[in-house]
């Protein structure tokens, strides 16, 4: 529900008596989502916007039951995940291969962790747990101890999608329940502050996103069967201030989209769609047409994108 940049600066020494000019920069977008039905957590690679592969990293030989949130930290190479059957916070290398860690477990009688976004600078993750009514913090390295940020004591009534907006350390989360969109200062004393409500034209929300260089916010609304709307891309502001217009809709490929992520460096969005035989579409911030980039997803819940820079 949230967009990374990577930018890794990779020189190429050609020792050449002929020519040590620069070698030039490729662009390379890593997609990576989950899919609860196959139980897997998979990643597509695109150079220059041109698919290379596509492959399962984690599935159910590594123990996933039903793989839910999802975020990355491309530095350290760590990709994090909560498996909500399993009632788990885990992690594992970016690039699979290796045994999942399990950083946390819900305590019975709780429900387990949906959707899931990291705090750089403090090394901190956020989840959410929508049937206990909770948002929950803890280190990223499992340390403990799992903090409750927000809870039904604070107004809090199912918290599904979760965002971390880097550049003001706000947390912004959808309550699938009240139809609302939250967003509270990390670390403040500030109370919540409600973005968008029913009334402010979405109608079954389910994921967030942010493009920061415009301090746009980007809403799923997964409208319910025999709505007066089908299901929509929104778009608003961080602040809440500017109304929400439509940025795609069914006759742009949005068909029971569950997330989306924001390519931070270029304006790219992508939102991922459970019917349709489960399918990823690419399209742009600013509303430039749409395409079906990924196909087959079975029953796909979490998307994150990452932008690389880097020589061939």
């Amino acid at each position: 529900m949230k967009s990374i940049i990577c930018s890794l600066l990779l020189l190429g020494l050609f020792i050449s008596c002929s020519d040590d000019s620069p070698q030039p920069m490729h662009n390379y977008t890593y997609l990576y989502w989950t899919s609860i039905r196959n139980q897997q957590i998979s990643r597509a690679t695109f150079l220059n916007d041109q698919l290379l592969e596509s492959k399962v990293l984690y599935n159910s030989n590594k123990g996933l039951i039903s793989p839910s949130g999802l975020t990355v930290d491309p530095t350290n190479q760590w990709l994090y995940w909560t498996d909500y059957d399993a009632r788990q916070v885990l992690r594992a290398h970016i690039d699979g291969g290796t045994n999942p860690e399990i950083l946390y477990t819900a305590p019975r009688p709780g429900t387990g962790p949906l959707d899931i976004v990291r705090q750089a600078y403090t090394h901190r993750l956020y989840w959410t747990r929508p049937y206990d009514n909770l948002i929950l913090t803890a280190p990223e390295d499992g340390s403990g101890p799992v903090d409750t940020l927000m809870s039904s004591a604070q107004g809090l009534h199912g918290a599904w999608g979760i965002f971390m907006e880097v550049s003001e350390e706000y947390i912004y989360w959808i309550e699938y329940q009240d139809n609302e969109l939250w967003r509270l200062k990390v670390g403040g004393t500030a109370a919540p502050e409600l973005l968008y409500a029913g009334g402010s034209g979405f109608l079954n929300p389910y994921a967030v996103a942010i493009y920061e260089a415009t301090g746009e916010l980007f809403i799923v609304d997964n409208a319910l069967p025999g709505a007066f709307y089908g299901d929509r891309i929104l778009k608003g502001s961080i602040d809440g201030k500017r109304p929400l217009e439509i940025l795609y809709d069914a006759a742009d490929g949005v068909n029971n989209a569950y997330d989306l992520a924001i390519d931070q460096q270029t304006g790219d969005l992508y939102w991922l769609n459970q019917l349709d035989n489960g399918s990823i579409y690419k399209g742009h911030v600013l509303g430039t047409p749409g395409e079906e980039v990924i196909k087959g997803i079975a029953q796909g819940q979490a998307l994150e994108v990452i932008h690389v820079m880097q020589n061939l």
